[in-house]
């Protein structure tokens, strides 16, 4: 198994528990690996978890990318389900890194600070050139399309339609 591959493998066992939670262990038993095959390939569960947060950066980066070249005025409501799809689909932990058990590694909140400020400045550019939104305005977006994904587990217990949040929310932005 290549080390891409193994990085792959396991972004999902850090999506699941944090990083003190898990250990070389678990992820060599998760991928079906002796553990010192594993330290063949990462010298330390350290220097493991910063490749699978860049692997993990780039899986979102690229999709952001992906989702930009289709925005326009007209598909609003379709760019933010692909933002809720994306999250609902992928065990991507780039996403989920702001959570308070990443925070406790000062290293990897730095690390994440600066990649989430590349995602935003994807993103912003992207609605500042169609004349969309300010630097504010996507800030607030973002906000809201975030905080969405952290509750999403409310929306059968209180039997809110998502789609109508999707409506509500390009109505906030765009009237």
């Amino acid at each position: 198994m290549t080390k891409q591959e193994i990085i792959e493998r396991i972004e999902e066992l850090f999506y699941e528990k944090s990083f003190a939670e898990v250990s070389m262990q678990d992820i060599a038993t998760k991928i079906g690996m002796k553990k010192a095959s594993l330290y063949y390939h990462f010298p330390s569960k350290e220097q493991l978890i910063w490749e699978v947060l860049d692997y993990s950066f780039w899986v979102y980066l690229i999709f952001i990318n992906e989702i930009i070249k289709n925005w326009n005025e007209n598909n609003f409501l379709e760019l933010l389900q692909e933002f809720l799809d994306f999250w609902d689909k992928n065990k991507n932990i780039f996403s989920i890194i702001n959570q308070n058990w990443y925070e406790e590694n000062d290293d990897i909140t730095n690390h994440n600070k600066e990649k989430q400020k590349i995602i935003f400045d994807t993103i912003h550019k992207a609605m500042e050139t169609k004349n969309w939104f300010s630097k504010e305005k996507t800030f607030l977006f973002l906000t809201i399309i975030n905080q969405i994904w952290r509750k999403k587990s409310i929306y059968n217990l209180c039997e809110i339609d998502k789609n109508k949040i999707l409506w509500e929310i390009e109505k906030l932005f765009f009237n």
